[in-house]
């Protein structure tokens, strides 16, 4: 039931070697003209508190540069369904369309059904969802710089929703309901020298196999469902393994979770890092594979936020509570099928047998351990394991394995703990505005390979522009000293793959 699923899935694609047949898009320009293909990426600036953005995107226009027709680039009679908050300061594939060559500097947008998920604190659960609405349903915005699709050529256009600025507040920083969307785009252009994107947590599941390539830098691959994106599932997309690590160290593939390529499962859901190159491939660097679901058996995976904590006499973890970002695959496209409601949060039991990992495995570089300790309020969490809907709606599950995955925090900068001679290898306190962190402090520690954006590193740190830090934190309730850094017991210490200055 799961493959047939998939198989409604929205296929599109270009010789380049991303996408698996043509997407889309009209045009009334001469028929001499050529065609070349457009990545849509989109990623989102995130709110403290606003836990998910649903929303519609109905219809994507480009602008010609100089005037002329606008060009409609999703395909005819498609809902692409995103889920913003999952797309935190990341960012992930919304369409891939074959596109007449020219240049652009202009996109529309038709917008639709904005409902936000809101962690309150005085509410018992402490969430609730608003439906809200578009101050316009029909955004637009100038694209810098403008967007060239040439012939025969893959060129990108990232979308980046500021949710920050889009959400009104009222006096008392209250959510109101109205959304003014609020949104950059910044076009990626053909070059043999630059990547077209890049990506640290792409989600979605396997649909096919292939062990074998007609291109000789790769070994094979598979077709990815993407999570994000249209109705009744995203866009599926084709990605190329490097050979593995041992025989090429430099330029290489890592699989997690499955011994070899030709033993990786249809259906499994997986997490990926990687990138997409200036011929359209994407290609993989870390692939974690780590289940196999099935929504007939009300076994899927759980994407959210771990609310709270439930110990034993013995102080042992034995559950959890999971706010509900995304439930995957979607149970309602399963013919008898119930559902984990969304923005809901549900009870996770947990046992011995549980296995607990984490997904992003090149951003643990102090070798942090996650296990039932190191779970901690905050966490972005994926669970697998089946799940029962009792008679009151409630929702249990019985976790069979718990991933830490990628997330940002957003705040403001405390205090720097310690800095190195290259003024990024250190770690700072960072003060966390997101209620559910109750204001604790987060340790962040950082290496020479996390990114500082709009920061020269360390020492350019200040307390008054918002910080997003992304990468993967891990409670340690008996303190120590962690890459040379001493650490309180029971600290939140968030290892750094990026400290983002927003501007």
């Amino acid at each position: 039931m799961l493959k047939r699923m998939l198989a409604m899935g929205l296929t599109v694609g270009v010789a380049f070697g991303i996408l698996t047949s043509c997407g889309d898009s009209s045009s009334k320009k001469s028929p001499q003209q050529g065609k070349g293909a457009l990545i849509t990426l989109i990623g989102d600036v995130p709110l403290c508190d606003v836990l998910s953005f649903r929303m519609s995107v109905t219809s994507m226009k480009l602008t010609p540069q100089g005037g002329g027709s606008a060009l409609e680039v999703l395909p005819t009679a498609s809902t692409f369904r995103l889920n913003l908050g999952t797309l935190r300061d990341s960012s992930t594939i919304l369409n891939l369309a074959s596109v007449t060559e020219g240049t652009y500097d202009e996109v529309t947008l038709g917008l639709s059904v904005p409902q936000l998920g809101v962690y309150d604190s005085s509410q018992s659960p402490p969430s609730e969802v608003i439906t809200s609405q578009f101050e316009t349903g029909t955004p637009t915005a100038s694209i810098q710089p403008p967007l060239i699709v040439s012939k025969d050529k893959v060129s990108a256009l990232r979308i980046d929703f500021d949710m920050l600025r889009s959400i009104e507040l009222d006096a008392n920083g209250q959510v109101t309901g109205k959304v003014t969307p609020v949104f950059t785009l910044t076009a990626v252009n053909p070059s043999e020298s630059q990547n077209l994107a890049e990506f640290d947590d792409l989600v979605g599941f396997v649909r096919s196999v292939s062990t074998s390539s007609t291109n000789p830098d790769f070994i094979g691959g598979f077709l990815m469902q993407l999570l994000s994106a249209s109705v009744p599932a995203g866009p599926a997309v084709n990605v190329n393994l490097l050979p593995d690590c041992t025989a090429q160290p430099t330029k290489c593939t890592q699989m997690f979770g499955t011994p070899a390529l030709n033993e990786l499962l249809t259906g499994s859901f997986m997490e990926l890092e990687g990138f997409v190159d200036s011929k359209g491939n994407l290609v993989a660097t870390t692939v974690e594979v780590e289940d196999r679901e099935d929504a007939t058996q009300n076994k899927v995976a759980l994407i959210g936020l771990v609310t709270s904590l439930t110990k034993g006499s013995n102080g042992n973890l034995t559950q959890f509570g999971l706010w509900v970002r995304q439930e995957e695959p979607d149970a309602s496209m399963v013919i008898g099928g119930t559902t984990v409601p969304l923005d809901s949060i549900v009870a996770v039991n947990v046992s011995s047998s549980t296995t607990y990992q984490f997904s992003s495995r090149t951003t643990n570089f102090a070798n942090l351990v996650f296990d039932p300790t190191a779970l901690a309020v905050g966490q972005e969490v994926v669970v697998h394991g089946p799940y029962t809907k009792l008679e009151d709606q409630s929702v249990t599950v019985a976790a069979e394995k718990v991933y830490l995955k990628l997330q940002p925090f957003q705040g403001r900068f405390a205090s720097l703990v310690q800095v190195g001679s290259d003024d990024k290898t250190g770690a700072f306190q960072l003060a966390p505005c997101c209620t559910l962190l109750q204001g604790t402090p987060i340790y962040v520690l950082t290496n020479n390979e996390t990114a500082f954006v709009n920061l020269s590193g360390l020492s350019a740190l200040s307390p008054q522009p918002t910080l997003l830090v992304r990468g993967l934190p891990f409670l340690q309730p008996q303190g120590g000293t962690i890459n040379g850094v001493p650490v309180p017991a029971g600290t939140l210490v968030m290892l750094a793959k990026q400290v983002h200055q927003l501007q």
